[in-house]
């Protein structure tokens, strides 16, 4: 699937814009600007359904609009090119499908779609291990309700594709037990992304690591490494409920956990799940399209303004939380990371393809 970027300002400016700025675009090159965010579970457990306080549904039901939920965060999705986050369970109608041998089975309506592109999101990994707790036919109705509303899904073999002024970036996602079996063969799916359609790079969404822990693992770092050296030249991590590092391995970056984001998993929080953050990417490329370099941006967030209970409305932090959660990020960190700066997030240092 193909989406061309969001477009601004009226039809008028823009031609205007083009006419002028045609000269330099064409010596200067692309520039891509992608926000990623971490675990978002539009809805909840299927036992909580009936629930009258606290839960997903029941804020959805009080608020009356699903801009509520990711309206904090338009500062950064509504301004970007392309926004991508991890749909971490199913679109569904009916608990038809459910898998009993599940401890948690997450599901919204199919309705709350809208929550998605009333938010600007243009894009989701399903590479999850929520993604079959409805079983096939949950899968096929998160499936449908994806493709109704516009916003293509990468999961396993199941890839998307970005495109901006002619410049193509292709989307993977796994699960890192899946991309485990899956093995060899990834060096191949990367391989056809660019060579038979194009891509001038590749970004691979990880879902794997330690649930609540604010370091990566050894498996984590040889899975998202195998991932760099199979071809990927992004590789963004969710799973662990909690902020993690950044490496760069290879001259490309390796974010390990972006913790949730609008996750209705949890109705009360654990402590460690409050911090979070949108990382955003620049990714530049030359006037023939080919990949120069990327820049990471960090956004502090926390997941909700409210405790103990969860208001699943994720908001960008200042002041002392912005620096708590730019310490956690730093603590997982194999090298000093550019601070955190109000009104312009960390922005790090660029770092150029070999």
């Amino acid at each position: 699937m193909t989406m061309t970027a969001k477009k601004k300002g009226s039809w008028l400016a823009l031609v205007l814009a083009l006419c002028l700025m045609a000269p330099l675009a064409l010596a200067e090159g692309t520039d891509i600007l992608f926000s990623f965010a971490g675990d978002c579970t539009l809805g909840g457990d299927e036992s909580w359904m009936n629930y009258s306080i606290g839960t997903f549904k029941v804020m959805a039901q009080e608020q009356g609009d699903y801009a509520y939920f990711l309206e904090k965060a338009q500062p950064h999705f509504a301004k970007d090119d392309f926004t991508i986050v991890n749909l971490e369970g199913v679109l569904a109608d009916s608990a038809k499908g459910l898998n009993p041998s599940t401890k948690w089975n997450f599901r919204g309506a199919t309705e709350y779609v809208d929550i998605l592109t009333l938010g600007s999101v243009e894009a989701v990994t399903l590479g999850n291990n929520h993604t079959a707790d409805f079983g096939k036919t949950g899968l096929a109705s998160t499936k449908e309700t994806l493709q109704q509303a516009g916003i293509p899904f990468a999961l396993d073999e199941e890839t998307f594709i970005l495109e901006k002024e002619g410049v193509k970036v292709g989307f993977i996602g796994f699960y890192g037990p899946t991309l485990r079996r899956y093995g060899s063969k990834l060096p191949g799916l990367i391989s056809r992304l660019k060579s038979e359609e194009g891509c001038a790079a590749v970004v691979l969404m990880y879902h794997g690591g330690t649930q609540y822990r604010v370091k990566h693992n050894k498996q984590q770092k040889e899975d998202m490494r195998y991932a760099i050296d199979s071809g990927a030249d992004l590789v963004i991590g969710h799973h662990p409920h909690a902020l993690q590092g950044i490496e760069v391995y290879n001259n490309r970056n390796i974010v390990y956990s972006l913790g949730n984001f609008c996750y209705g998993g949890n109705r009360k929080p654990r402590e460690v799940e409050y911090p979070s953050m949108v990382m955003q990417v620049r990714m530049r490329f030359d006037s023939a399209g080919q990949y120069l370099a990327q820049q990471l941006i960090i956004h502090p967030y926390e997941i909700s303004a409210t405790r103990p209970r969860n208001n699943y409305q994720p908001y960008p932090v200042t002041g002392d939380k912005a620096l708590a959660a730019m310490e956690t990020i730093q603590a997982d960190t194999p090298f000093p990371l550019n601070p955190w700066v109000e009104g312009a997030g960390a922005v790090q240092n660029e770092v150029p393809a070999r």
